[in-house]
């Protein structure tokens, strides 16, 4: 039996490409990723609290004092009309995003001692993916106001998203400080952990997410997602730690458990036959293959990794029917499994 290797398995928040293990000896290595098999859990942040000034109160009693009018309330502060304005843009069917950043702006140039400005400029960026600016403005809201808890889980989203890890692991540290028992805090933890090769801390952030959650079915109640959701990307977080200390048994487990939660997820089926492979469980890996291309019929990248699995198992038959598929879908892919098989 022909037997391929493959490198360590570390899921990223969305494809980073054709992604490749190392190159075996019979030539050809199992692509790691595709869009989909994230495991860093986010929610939109909330808009920052506007304040509005309550009404004068006429007498010590609070009733109406006969022959006089009811007085006038006081304006809201010109500060928060503008914040308000920005916040509506933001949330508005169809978000109008320069607008809400010019006017969050305009907060900040007007009272410049106001983290709720710079907090919504961040919140504008994280909407479009501009994490780099994201950050400098959350970096300016907690200067304004260093317990501006608010900004720690957008910040840390974003310092992750661009590969900053261990500042993100701070900030994560910084939002368990105010919200010790958030399990989507844990989860997403146990990913930066993962990319910055701190399995332990990996599995070990992991396991108390899913502690937290209940894996006996009980509810979630905490709102920000769907339970199954963080249950599923927590067991997929496992199952990477433990491929980085090469522990491919615990790692398949935890990740078949992922695939049990989500089983509609292409993704989580297809990160369980990477392990499966590694684990050297071919007839597994096999049918989890399998089960990508049910969910995703075109999806080039499973039809390529299950050919490559079917040429481990030596089902050269097999493996030929998988090249014919692919070069329809991809020549470039098709031709690398074909160069294999005529080994």
């Amino acid at each position: 039996m022909k037997k391929l290797l493959l490198s360590l398995l570390v899921v990223g928040l969305t494809s980073f490409g054709m992604t490749r293990g190392q190159e075996p000896t019979g030539g050809g290595s199992l692509i790691r990723d595709i869009t989909g098999g994230a495991a860093l859990i986010f929610r939109a942040p909330k808009d920052p609290v506007v304040h509005v000034a309550a009404a004068v109160q006429t007498s010590l009693g609070g009733g109406k004092i006969k022959g006089t009018k009811e007085p006038a309330k006081p304006p809201v502060r010109q500060q928060d009309q503008i914040i308000a304005r920005a916040n509506a843009a933001r949330s508005a069917p169809k978000p109008r995003y320069a607008e809400a950043e010019e006017q969050y702006r305009l907060a900040a140039k007007i009272a410049p001692d106001d983290a709720r400005a710079f907090a919504g400029l961040g919140n504008v960026y994280v909407d479009q993916g501009r994490f780099t600016d994201a950050v400098a403005a959350y970096q300016q809201a907690l200067k304004v106001k260093t317990d501006y808890t608010a900004v720690l889980l957008p910040m840390a989203f974003s310092l992750a998203r661009l590969d900053r890890y261990p500042e993100s692991i701070d900030m994560y540290q910084q939002a368990l400080k105010a919200d010790p028992n958030n399990p989507e805090i844990f989860n997403n933890l146990s990913f930066a952990y993962n990319h910055s090769n701190r399995f332990q801390e990996g599995v070990d952030s992991s396991l108390q997410a899913i502690k937290l959650l209940g894996d006996s079915g009980q509810a979630y109640v905490q709102g920000f997602q769907e339970r199954n959701e963080i249950l599923s990307y927590a067991y997929k977080n496992l199952g990477n730690a433990y491929n980085g200390m090469n522990r491919y048994e615990e790692a398949a487990n935890a990740l078949k458990r992922a695939a049990e939660i989500e089983p509609t997820n292409a993704a989580a089926h297809f990160n369980l036959g990477l392990t499966l492979y590694n684990a050297k469980r071919y007839s597994e890996a096999i049918e989890a293959y399998r089960q990508v291309i049910k969910l995703r019929p075109t999806l080039a990248q499973a039809h390529y990794n299950l050919g490559l699995t079917y040429y481990a198992v030596d089902d050269r038959k097999q493996a030929r029917d998988e090249y014919e598929i692919l070069k329809t879908m991809n020549p470039e892919m098709a031709q690398e499994l074909f160069k294999l098989l005529k080994q």
